[in-house]
């Protein structure tokens, strides 16, 4: 059987994957919020879809190992207890350059 340590730096890892997996999941976006909930969720399905062996119970363990490392790499700021704010620029909107005409003709 697996630690808790191993699944944790899978996770930490694969940062990048992880990421883009989450925001196939949830609406992030730079300087968004992402909840605990969340993350839960999102540590258990990324660890699901990549063969492993889980429980929900394990993913809640192994979270505050996962948020110190993004809190530390400045990945996820803390808001609250149960909020992190995404700070990550590739994760930016893009900005619309084209002025749009709107005027209407018939």
């Amino acid at each position: 059987m697996k630690s808790k340590e191993q699944f944790s730096d899978f996770i930490i890892s694969n940062q990048k994957e992880f990421l883009k997996y989450l925001k196939s999941k949830f609406p992030m976006f730079h300087k968004s919020n992402i909840f605990l909930q969340d993350l839960y969720y999102g540590i258990y399905h990324f660890l699901k879809d990549k063969g492993k062996k889980v429980k929900f119970g394990l993913c809640v363990d192994i979270f505050p190992m996962i948020i110190q490392h993004f809190e530390k790499e400045n990945v996820f700021k803390k808001i609250d207890n149960r909020t992190w704010m995404l700070n990550n620029i590739e994760y930016l909107t893009p900005r619309v350059n084209e002025k749009v005409n709107l005027d209407v003709k018939q």
